[in-house]
Formats: structure tokens, C-alpha cells, sequence
């Protein structure tokens, strides 16, 4: 799986915004993402889930001790077209994340599995 663009550009008031997802903007993210297997999903029809991730990508890189400290919805000028791809570009960096980790969890797993294996041999023998 590509790597997703770190930067996304969007149109908001008539002007052009770039969006950088950094470690503290992802990491937010993930902290309301309650199953990434179903992100797409999700992104689709929880509204509330939804609005706060575009409210909070919309904010950008500052840090956001309540949801108050977010952009206000109302004052959001952007094409819905735009919103889409911009949920479709934190979907994307979501499931990279996911798949990326497993990947490297498993190749992880079969550099040391002869090691592993020894270990449970001796577990097994130390307990009879």
C-alpha cells in the first residue's frame, strides 16, 4: 500500500489551505476512531464522527484542549465535494497506518520465530 500525501489542499473561504498530517493531528484522529477496520464506513454515516474529524483537520497543526477550541462548523465555506475527499484522505492515512503496522507486527513475528519457538520449548520443559 502507497504511502498517502503528508499535505492536502483544500479551498476555504476562497482561499487555498494545506493541510499537513502530523504525528499530534493523527494521533487525535485515532483517538475517536473506534474500529479501523470499518473507517469507511464509519466516515460515511456517523455524522458526529464525521463532523469532528473535519472540524479537526479544518483547525489544523494548533492544539485543541475542547471541541469549543475547533472551528465552528457554520463558518466552514467548502465545496462538499471537498469535504469528501478531504474524509477520503484521512481514511486513507488511517488504513496505512493499520496496514503498515500489521505488515511490519508480522515480518516482525518471522524474523524471530525460531527464537520464539526455543523459548516456548524451554517453557514447556521447566514445567514438568
Amino acid at each position: 500500500m502507497e504511502r498517502p500525501n503528508l499535505e492536502f489542499e483544500i479551498r476555504m473561504d476562497g482561499e487555498l489551505k494545506v493541510i499537513k498530517m502530523t504525528y499530534a493531528l493523527f494521533n487525535e484522529i485515532m483517538l475517536v476512531i473506534p474500529n479501523p477496520e470499518e473507517i469507511g464506513q464509519l466516515l460515511i454515516t456517523n455524522a458526529g464522527l464525521r463532523d469532528y474529524v473535519i472540524r479537526r483537520m479544518l483547525t489544523g497543526n494548533k492544539r485543541v484542549a475542547k471541541e469549543e477550541d475547533m472551528v465552528d462548523p457554520f463558518d466552514i465555506d467548502i465545496d462538499i465535494g471537498d469535504l469528501d475527499d478531504l474524509i477520503q484522505w484521512v481514511g486513507d492515512h488511517v488504513l496505512y497506518f493499520f496496514m503498515n503496522s500489521a505488515a511490519k507486527t508480522a515480518s516482525l513475528g518471522k524474523k524471530y520465530e525460531q527464537t520464539l519457538a526455543q523459548l516456548n520449548q524451554s517453557k514447556s520443559g521447566a514445567e514438568s
